[in-house]
């Protein structure tokens, strides 16, 4: 019995090591996985992106989890910067807060291309609440290849104000500073400018580029991205 005893408690003494050591590095995300929980994290909350209601005017400012700030111009400078992050930090932990924050304003666009000014963080998850987005349907995994955005525009377009009034964007910074300035410019405004059709748009999947003639297509092309 004795004897006996003296081979299992080698046995268990290795077994609960295997099972610590696993736990341990079960406890860790690969940089992917902690890219895609961030970007899907920030998406969610917000209804933004292939599986949202609204597609992310850039350039915006982030802020990463150590507080500093950076401007990026599209979903994969973001990727970068949070790889930046983790690669300075260490390893991510799982169930650890590593999803980054806008830094207000920020513009967004709708499915029915009205160009949205979104200046907090409440009035973010308020579009969120009425979006019908299907994120439920959707996780982390892969998102940031497969989740991240529908399309983009095809610069230059026009945009129309609620007064009839247009101007020419050449690039979306210039889009982004035209929407900012008549916000400012016009605070109390219930109505949105839009994008003037027919816009071309291109898939962020595929690179097509396609021809949307009206606010119903934009829509539809929307929603087929989910």
């Amino acid at each position: 019995m004795v004897k006996a005893l003296k081979f299992l408690i080698p046995s268990a003494l290795l077994a609960a090591a295997i099972f610590f050591a696993c736990t341990k590095a079960d406890d860790t995300l690969t940089t992917d996985e902690a890219i895609d929980q961030a970007l899907y994290t920030v998406q969610e909350r917000g209804g933004l992106g292939s599986y949202g209601c609204y597609e992310l005017i850039f350039p915006v400012t982030i802020q990463l989890p150590n507080n500093t700030t950076v401007e990026v111009n599209s979903y994969e400078e973001i990727a970068q910067q949070l790889r930046n992050y983790f690669q300075t930090v260490g390893r991510p932990k799982r169930g650890a807060h590593h999803a980054f924050s806008f830094v207000y304003p920020i513009s967004v666009t709708n499915a029915n291309g009205e160009i949205i000014v979104v200046e907090s963080e409440a009035q973010l998850r308020q579009l969120r609440a009425e979006c019908k987005g299907t994120f439920e349907h959707h996780g982390h995994q892969g998102h940031g290849q497969h989740g991240a955005a529908c399309f983009e525009f095809v610069f230059p377009i026009t945009i129309v104000f609620p007064d009839g009034t247009t101007a020419q964007a050449d690039n979306q910074r210039a889009m982004r500073q035209i929407i900012h300035t008549w916000k400012r410019n016009n605070p109390a405004s219930t109505e949105r400018p839009t994008v003037a059709f027919p816009v071309q748009v291109k898939m962020r999947r595929t690179g097509e580029i396609i021809t949307v003639n009206n606010a119903d297509e934009l829509a539809a092309l929307k929603n087929g991205c989910q």
